[in-house]
């Protein structure tokens, strides 16, 4: 095993030094940049390579993937490229400004100096850059002082307007204090403070949101997190929910956003399904304790997906046992089918699906012993 992991590191450091060794033979200005910087500093390694490239990054992603020879996928309107290889991902872009129209809007991009790209950044620990071109390799551009604040464990904005521009910030923040173990700078906090209590979260579409959530349960401590959007009165749920969230497993990103009622998240069907059925999990956990016939507990959980009955003896233990009374109850054969009633005489419908379920309950229940008994009472009722 520990053959394997050194080989992939291997691998890694080739990918690398491949793109180092392309750009010191290149006449490109390049520069390492943002969270390579900020976890190579902190000792920390970082499956991905993000390059900042003064000039059109899109044409050197074509150049550079000619070496590597990974997936390139190019986004020309906005001056970035992303090359896959089976080890890592490299980004690059174009260095450029960004002009925000209107407050929590995607901003304008237009072409800049390595300076200028710095500037435009969330967070000091993150407007970092080491050049990787020939004629200044290793060079880092800190105006910000960001590697004195990783020292200090501290988390800093750039600018007073940096969590109006973008609020998906706010997030970032968080989940930085918490990967990192860092504080929020006073200043920042203050100024991340008031963007909440002028509700800018609340002006970024949902699919901006979502996306910060699903990164946040990625995150080892996504639960500190949560409790840190929560006490700051965003995206809040209760002490009882945010403790059921350790215990759910890996769908529990869709228990939290069942608590999120004010929001509409672009989510697939099978992801509503889970959303819809988190939404009254704790109601349901009470009614199937409190369940004891056969059919009572059939009735309960029929309904739910099969990843949330799952989980739920962790919430709750000693439902394991009418769990399991469940499972077996699916697997019954029935001793009356709907076909059974049609040639009784029975029309589809209402009446037709609750003598159905009538039918299925009894037998759960032991009312009616076999099959001979259910269509023996069922053609007395018919005359």
């Amino acid at each position: 095993m520990a053959k394997s992991k050194s080989s992939a590191n291997q691998q890694k450091k080739s990918v690398l030094s491949k793109t180092i060794s392309f750009f010191i033979q290149s006449k490109h200005h390049a520069y390492l940049v943002g969270g390579y910087v900020r976890d190579t500093t902190l000792g920390i390694e970082h499956r991905d390579i993000d390059i900042v490239v003064e000039g059109d990054a899109t044409m050197v992603a074509k150049q550079l993937n000619s070496k590597l020879k990974g997936n390139l996928d190019i986004h020309k309107k906005f001056g970035t490229a992303s090359i896959t290889t089976k080890q890592m991902r490299i980004d690059l872009a174009s260095a450029r400004v960004e002009k925000y129209a209107s407050p929590a809007k995607l901003p304008h991009v237009y072409p800049s100096t390595i300076n200028e790209d710095l500037n435009r950044r969330d967070f000091t620990i993150n407007a970092m850059a080491m050049s990787i071109s020939n004629e200044n390799f290793g060079e880092i551009f800190d105006p910000f002082n960001g590697m004195e604040d990783i020292k200090k464990g501290v988390i800093r904005v750039l600018h007073k307007e940096s969590f109006n521009d973008d609020p998906t910030r706010i997030f970032r923040a968080l989940r930085y204090k918490n990967r990192f173990g860092f504080k929020i700078g006073k200043r920042t906090k203050a100024l991340m403070t008031e963007a909440i209590n002028k509700r800018m979260i609340q002006r970024l579409t949902d699919q901006r949101i979502l996306n910060e959530i699903r990164l946040i349960f990625e995150e080892t401590n996504y639960q500190d997190i949560i409790k840190d959007i929560s006490s700051s009165k965003s995206l809040k749920i209760g002490k009882k929910d945010m403790e059921l969230l350790s215990v759910l497993g890996p769908n529990r990103m869709y228990f939290y956003l069942s608590k999120l009622k004010c929001f509409n998240f672009p989510i697939t069907s099978d992801e509503k399904r889970l959303v819809k059925d988190f939404h009254d999990f704790s109601n349901t956990i009470a009614r199937l304790d409190k369940a004891t016939k056969h059919s009572a507990i059939f009735a309960i959980l029929s309904p739910i997906s099969s990843e949330i009955i799952d989980i739920m003896p962790a919430a709750l233990p000693k439902l394991k046992r009418n769990i399991r009374i469940f499972q077996q109850l699916k697997k019954k054969k029935l001793f009356v089918t709907g076909n059974d009633l049609k040639r009784l005489g029975y029309k589809p419908g209402a009446k037709f699906r609750n003598i159905l379920n009538k039918m299925r309950d009894w037998q759960f229940d032991r009312k009616i012993k076999n099959r001979k008994e259910a269509l023996e009472y069922l053609r007395n009722i018919k005359h």
